[in-house]
């Protein structure tokens, strides 16, 4: 199972809504809220969302053609008015019902690939279309978050024409930004390593993640996006192997963190049988959304219902961006615990099943 379901089950188990009450250390509960630990799961939103731009430079992202643009667009845009659509019929607060839509969006890369990598198929085109799609998925799902957290501050009620139009506006301004970051940053990083200082390289590449995740934060975007634009721009230096294993020893302890302090947010005395109704609830829309949404626009392409069905499921899984958006929700007072706790089991039940589906998709030959 992916690891990172471990660290949010040690996060509930040892939270402060279970045993991070009960065990005390001097008086002191093992595990309590306070602005340190918030911190430190901030970084590691940050340091998590760099490194998976480290695994997609921009040249990868151009490459990805017009069908993976097409099945990761129709992956976001139908999750996301679906889950609103569902949630604002059951009468949530819009601001809500807008979160829970942009929790759906974003695919999780790394369960995907490695499904498909133990399953031997990488190499096949619907892979490909499926991890591109993915990739696109990602960055559109970012997007979304940085307009939605903008809806929710400024307290308005947008039109769902205004919300796309407003995609499609900050899709462009982010477009735009990361061509200008691809030229500069490389340049950077490919300087600090003629220098031949030790830790020159790794301290400007962590030092541009922080700094563009604060640009980007002024500009009115999400720091994420910011950080996650500063990894596809280092991507492309001749530095990347260098960058990639200092930042992997750095999400070694703040990675961990962040989930486990997303995990621990979880109060499973909250979960009521209307709970788990709607977490219920949640999960069908998830898995309709994304098989629909990704598997249509990939069956027409195809011109095979078995191809376009896997391309579908492959996009099932959410992951980190999905638990980073409820996290900023939960946050920010937009979301309950309850619909909290709705979207983390609706991530942990996607995670198990998209290998599991994966697999029986592919069988069929």
């Amino acid at each position: 199972m992916p690891e990172v379901l471990g660290e949010l089950f040690a996060g509930i188990i040892f939270g402060p809504y279970a045993l991070g009450t009960a065990i005390q250390i001097y008086g002191i509960p093992l595990v309590e809220f306070n602005e340190i630990l918030n911190a430190f799961a901030e970084i590691g939103a940050i340091v998590i969302l760099f490194i998976a731009g480290l695994e997609m430079s921009f040249a990868r992202f151009k490459a990805a053609g017009i069908p993976s643009f097409i099945v990761g667009s129709a992956g976001v845009v139908v999750p996301f008015f679906l889950g609103y659509w569902v949630y604002a019929q059951l009468g949530f607060p819009f601001a809500s019902a807008i979160m829970v839509g942009a929790a759906l969006t974003a695919t999780s890369i790394a369960i995907t690939v490695r499904a498909l990598d133990e399953l031997g198929k990488t190499d096949l085109m619907e892979s490909r279309i499926t991890i591109n799609a993915a990739v696109i998925d990602d960055i559109l799902g970012l997007a979304v978050l940085s307009i939605v957290v903008s809806i929710v501050a400024a307290g308005i009620t947008p039109k769902p024409l205004e919300i796309f139009s407003t995609l499609i506006k900050v899709m462009i301004t982010w477009l735009l930004l990361l061509s200008v970051v691809t030229y500069f940053l490389p340049q950077i990083i490919n300087r600090a390593a003629m220098w031949k200082v030790k830790g020159s390289v790794e301290g400007t590449a962590i030092a541009l993640c922080f700094g563009l995740a604060a640009l980007v934060s002024g500009l009115g975007f999400s720091p994420i996006v910011g950080a996650f634009a500063a990894g596809m721009a280092v991507a492309e230096s001749r530095a990347i192997k260098r960058v990639r294993e200092f930042t992997n020893s750095v999400a070694l302890i703040f990675s961990p963190i962040f989930f486990g302090v997303m995990g621990a947010v979880v109060n499973l005395n909250r979960f009521t049988l209307n709970t788990v109704i709607m977490s219920g609830v949640l999960i069908l829309i998830a898995l309709v959304s994304k098989v629909l949404g990704c598997g249509l626009p990939a069956t027409l392409y195809f011109k095979d219902t078995w191809r376009g069905l896997r391309v579908g499921v492959g996009m099932i899984s959410r992951g980190e961006v999905g638990i980073i958006i409820a996290g900023i929700g939960l946050t920010a007072g937009v979301l309950t615990g309850d619909i909290y706790n709705e979207i983390i089991g609706m991530i942990i039940v996607t995670t198990l099943l998209t290998p599991l589906l994966l697999k029986r998709v592919f069988k069929e030959e």
